[in-house]
């Protein structure tokens, strides 16, 4: 399972609830690139296939592909201060070979 903190799910819920996204759930991708480097995703999508998993984490209806979901199981998807001002989404996901501990 994965989870969004509350802050991200904040972010989704926003984004999902704008008319022009209605009927959308959250897509969350993770792709293997350049050796073992983790590539995430995000997105909104309506079409859900029989590769697809949906799940409700935390509040959020998120679409994963089965690939996706076995490799990110034990992730956290954050909404945090990067830099004064500036927000990114991070991917926690211990999992990744590149994964370091947050220390706060």
């Amino acid at each position: 399972m994965i989870k969004i903190s509350p802050a991200a799910a904040s972010i989704f819920k926003k984004e999902i609830d704008k008319e022009e996204n209605k009927g959308f759930k959250l897509r969350i991708a993770v792709m293997k690139k350049d050796g073992n480097n983790f590539h995430y995703a995000l997105g909104f999508d309506d079409n859900i296939t029989s590769n697809d998993e949906a799940l409700n984490v935390d509040g959020v209806e998120v679409i994963m592909s089965k690939a996706s979901l076995e490799v990110c199981s034990g992730m956290t998807v954050d909404y945090v201060e990067m830099e004064k001002g500036q927000f990114n989404f991070i991917f926690l996901n211990p999992k990744d070979p590149n994964y370091v501990e947050p220390k706060e």
